[in-house]
């Protein structure tokens, strides 16, 4: 699915909806629409540049029910107006096998996203029931890009940290083709190990370029495979408030994200051409 996409529209930018409503002016920021109303703008202004978005659903579930009405709307509205691009709901879910059941469905059926993230460290149990919906991906947490994740992911056996450990566990459950894992971009060493061990087709969500620091190069040195796909890169920050960076006040929301989201669209196209892998 994703694979398509990316090599048709030439892309491998995933931009992240994390549509934090305290960031935004008061007058975007208020009333019963605003938050799926942003978003629209958002996927209005990228959509031409992107192989998906990614919703983090705690943005969503903090603004109680009017948060779950504009995560909904915003799914329908990606596979409406951008039905080439995949919606991934970012929630890092993950429990024992009959509550990832109930939220396989919560996924898939009753949002009908077409992926999730996941946290496998409840082991296949809580992995395989998203699996079982064949045409859908999951993306298990692998080597987060967050500030402590050494605490444990870098943990283990000699020569088998903790992350190598749930990469080789993912490609042993991915018995429909449609698992993938994630990878922080600030972590480009840890990426190229878990593509070495996973093969050149286990597709990877890589969120922490732009804002968290991540070097782009790097994920796409260390990440990319033989043919320049194998990633899907996260940018929210950068993409989402473009509209607040200093030469852009007085712009609008849309207009901002277009030309953020162009511009990372062409650096991925153009490292991956000094590569060869494009």
């Amino acid at each position: 699915m994703v694979e398509g996409s990316a090599s048709r529209r030439r892309t491998l930018l995933c931009v992240g909806l994390d549509t934090d409503m305290t960031k935004f002016p008061a007058d975007r920021g208020s009333g019963t629409d605003a938050q799926f109303l942003i978003n629209r703008e958002v996927i209005d202004g990228t959509k031409d540049h992107a192989a998906a978005f990614k919703l983090n659903m705690a943005f969503y579930e903090s603004e109680g029910e009017e948060g779950s009405r504009a995560m909904s709307r915003t799914v329908s509205y990606i596979r409406e107006a951008a039905p080439e691009c995949i919606a991934i709901l970012d929630g890092k879910k993950g429990d024992i096998g009959n509550t990832s059941e109930a939220y396989a469905r919560a996924a898939f059926v009753t949002m009908n996203a077409h992926s999730v993230t996941l946290n496998g460290y409840m082991g296949s149990d809580a992995v395989c029931p998203f699996s079982t919906y064949k045409d859908r991906l999951s993306f298990v947490l692998c080597r987060t890009s967050n500030k402590s994740a050494g605490q444990l992911q870098d943990r283990g056996a000699p020569g088998e940290p903790v992350f190598i450990s749930m990469a080789k566990l993912v490609r042993s459950w991915n018995t429909n083709g449609n698992l993938g894992l994630v990878v922080g971009a600030t972590f480009p060493d840890e990426l190229k190990a878990v593509r070495s061990e996973v093969g050149p087709d286990m597709l990877v969500l890589v969120p922490g370029v732009g804002a968290q620091g991540g070097d782009l190069g790097k994920v796409l040195d260390m990440g990319t495979n033989g043919r320049g796909s194998g990633v899907l890169i996260n940018v929210s920050r950068d993409i989402m408030f473009a509209f607040q960076r200093p030469q852009n006040m007085g712009r609008g929301i849309e207009e901002c994200a277009r030309e953020a989201a162009l511009d990372y669209k062409e650096r991925i196209r153009s490292h991956l051409e000094a590569l060869g892998r494009w």
